[in-house]
């Protein structure tokens, strides 16, 4: 256990009682040093003690532009892909612009039905609803929200990322970080964050600023690593989901959900995702750390093979247990 003289205090509980939980290093951009993670006994929030300080912070997150392909200007598997969540937007989620009912349509909805986990990071269509996307990149999902009609905002601090955003997609994406923003209040339908509540040094903080600028039946939608998954406490401080030092904070279940309520939501929806790089990578972390060159180079040329085999097993997963990252649907809370 820490000394409460090294002040580890939770964010969640406000409690100093604390045990070491794993230790892990950049693996993924081979930024230097280790770190530790630590949960609290309290409440059982898991995060990176001792913290970074921004300066230095800045050196593990490299600014890579991901360039957005319109539909018919990527790969075959690419446009396919792009047709299909169109299709499905227009099936499973309300954007359709025609509504009548033929045998057709009755087909090439039954047919896109075991796809909609694709679109899941897609809200219900809302009739001029405004959408602000926390961590946008390079603002690929907002420009396929933009054409089922939503008004876009995004929240960018890489430079490069943000600047493709705006120059090249048309997008208004704003550097951050939220609470400088002063966005006017209930002046969003939803909010999201996907995979970006881990990388923020108050959580708390922003998911209330968020609860402001959310109408009163606003939505908040995230996706986050999910501490409480086999693959975390198999791989321990090689779980590609810890991503050290990024990930300041590791939530489980139980304590996302209490994040949520102090922020003043409820949650609505709480679904798992199963991701085969959750395991792969993990595992070629451990061969890394083994420092077996040959057997990590064997299993890296093997990668794909596996990643399709895990993935095809995803049905099983679903019957396990929990999944190796939790989406999050929650609504703002009755005052």
């Amino acid at each position: 256990m820490l000394s409460p003289a090294q002040n580890a205090v939770c964010l969640l509980c406000g409690g100093q009682d604390v045990d070491r939980l794993w230790g892990g290093s950049d693996k993924k951009f081979r930024g230097p040093g280790r770190f530790i993670y630590v949960r609290c006994r309290g409440c059982g929030l898991v995060f990176l003690h001792p913290r970074p300080s921004d300066q230095e912070m800045a050196q593990y997150y490299p600014d890579h532009v991901t360039a957005v392909q319109g539909e018919g200007q990527g790969t075959g598997l690419e446009n396919a892909r792009l047709w299909l969540k169109r299709v499905l937007a227009e099936e499973w989620y309300g954007y359709a612009t025609r509504h009548q009912t033929s045998p057709v349509r009755l087909l090439r909805k039954a047919l896109a039905l075991p796809f909609c986990p694709l679109l899941s990071q897609v809200p219900r269509q809302c009739p001029g609803g405004r959408v602000l996307d926390i961590g946008c990149g390079s603002g690929g999902y907002l420009a396929f929200l933009a054409k089922l009609g939503w008004t876009c905002h995004g929240i960018e601090p890489g430079p490069k990322s943000r600047a493709y955003a705006q120059e090249v997609l048309g997008l208004t994406v704003h550097q951050g970080p939220l609470e400088s923003c002063r966005f006017p209040e209930a002046f969003f339908d939803v909010v999201t964050m996907w995979h970006v509540i881990e990388h923020l040094p108050d959580p708390l903080g922003t998911l209330r600023e968020v609860r402001r600028i959310l109408k009163p039946d606003g939505l908040v939608m995230l996706r986050t690593p999910n501490v409480a998954s086999w693959e975390a406490r198999v791989f321990r401080g090689n779980w590609y989901g810890l991503d050290p030092p990024r990930h300041l904070f590791v939530c489980s279940p139980d304590t996302l959900r209490a994040m949520l309520e102090r922020s003043g939501f409820v949650v609505t929806r709480l679904r798992y995702q199963y991701h085969s790089v959750d395991c792969s990578r993990s595992l070629l972390y451990v061969l890394e750390d083994r420092g077996s060159p040959g057997s990590r180079q064997f299993a890296a040329r093997g990668i794909q093979y596996l990643e399709l085999a895990l993935m095809a097993c995803a049905p099983l997963r679903r019957v396990l247990g929990q999944g190796g990252a939790m989406h999050v649907d929650a609504r703002k809370a009755v005052s």
